[in-house]
């Protein structure tokens, strides 16, 4: 084999290997959510960084909250999470919120948090979950309660 025709084809080989082994990358997708916690409900939309049932992590800077009775709330961090589609289940290790309301703001985690899907959708609702404060005040209450949670990946 003649040297230019055999770095050809060494070279075909190499790019072609090296295409096959590139990381996959994932779709984007979205997530709404409904939470309801000392008899306040908010809703939201954010992005997350993959679709279910791959694991993906919620975008916290992409969170538009719509919260009635004057509270406001948005996520600390961007949550990661995972999905048992044979238990019908999606969970994460680690959700952080923040809460407000007349000038107050509050900081709360909820730690292995699990929802259960509805049927055979994308929709999972659960609760309730207790939250431990992270930071805030003295005025914020040491541990509250998220009675209820439901999310619906898109």
């Amino acid at each position: 084999m003649k040297p230019r025709i055999m770095l050809t084809s060494l070279a075909t080989a190499v790019a072609t290997v090296g295409l096959a082994s590139a990381p996959a990358h994932a779709a984007p997708g979205t997530v709404d959510g409904a939470l309801t916690a000392l008899g306040f409900s908010c809703t939201f939309t954010a992005a997350t960084s993959d679709t279910p049932p791959s694991s993906l992590t919620v975008d916290r800077t992409t969170v538009v909250p719509t919260c009635g009775g004057g509270i406001s709330l948005t996520l600390a961090n961007s949550p990661t999470i995972t999905f048992d589609d044979t238990a019908g289940t999606a969970s994460s290790a680690r959700i952080d919120v923040i809460g407000g309301a007349l000038g107050i703001s509050c900081t709360y985690r909820v730690t292995n948090a699990t929802v259960t899907r509805d049927g055979t959708t994308r929709t999972y609702t659960g609760g309730p979950f207790s939250a431990s404060k992270v930071s805030g005040l003295f005025l914020c209450p040491a541990t509250t309660t998220v009675d209820t949670a439901s999310f619906t990946f898109h």
